[in-house]
């Protein structure tokens, strides 16, 4: 049976978009080729079809997740004053702490990248520089663009770790107050941001 044309890049986007779903509920290192074939309905014959093997996957998913949160930051529309706020208390919900395959990738995926190759590391490098210029568009400075990046990711990490939903709550309605306090200096609020 002869596949259609475009059959070969649907599977590998296929394995690329479900496989990092896989990997952020379960981690990377944790998933065995098995489970992030099967996440994709795949053999890991299939798997080893379109990536040289796990270090070459896992770059792969890495592009793909975090080029998925670039765009998603760079939607936020300047002209709306809600755009930005919106996208923050999102990303420091509840929601998106017990569903880690819905989200971003940084809270689930960093502590493995930075054992990971420096192929992984370089798609990770590169993937967070798109990312830290999205959210500087939004901020007043590159410094707090830095800042935003790093005290949400490190929210949700946290608040991962807690059993109490309260207390996850606390945490994250804290770093909401300290997100909008940096989009508040940006190009499209009212002193300058959302």
């Amino acid at each position: 049976m002869r596949y259609p044309k475009d059959h070969k890049d649907a599977t590998r986007q296929r394995l690329i978009e479900l496989g990092g779903r896989h990997a952020k509920q379960h981690g990377f290192n944790e998933s065995g080729m098995a489970s992030l074939a099967a996440s994709a309905g795949m053999t890991t014959g299939a798997l080893y079809k379109h990536f040289d093997g796990k270090a070459d996957l896992f770059a792969a998913l890495v592009t793909a997740e975090l080029a998925r949160t670039a765009l998603k930051h760079g939607a936020i529309d300047l002209a709306d004053d809600t755009s930005a706020a919106q996208c923050l208390e999102g990303y420091l919900s509840l929601q998106h702490v017990r569903h880690p395959e819905q989200g971003c990738p940084l809270p689930s995926l960093t502590p493995e990248i930075a054992r990971a190759d420096e192929a992984v590391k370089a798609a990770y490098q590169k993937g967070l520089l798109d990312l830290h210029a999205e959210l500087q568009r939004l901020t007043a400075t590159s410094d707090d663009a830095w800042a935003l990046m790093a005290q949400n990711v490190g929210a949700v990490m946290l608040a991962r770790a807690l059993s109490d939903e309260t207390l996850q709550q606390e945490l994250l309605s804290a770093l909401q107050k300290a997100g909008e306090r940096l989009l508040a200096g940006g190009p499209g609020g009212s002193s300058g941001g959302p």
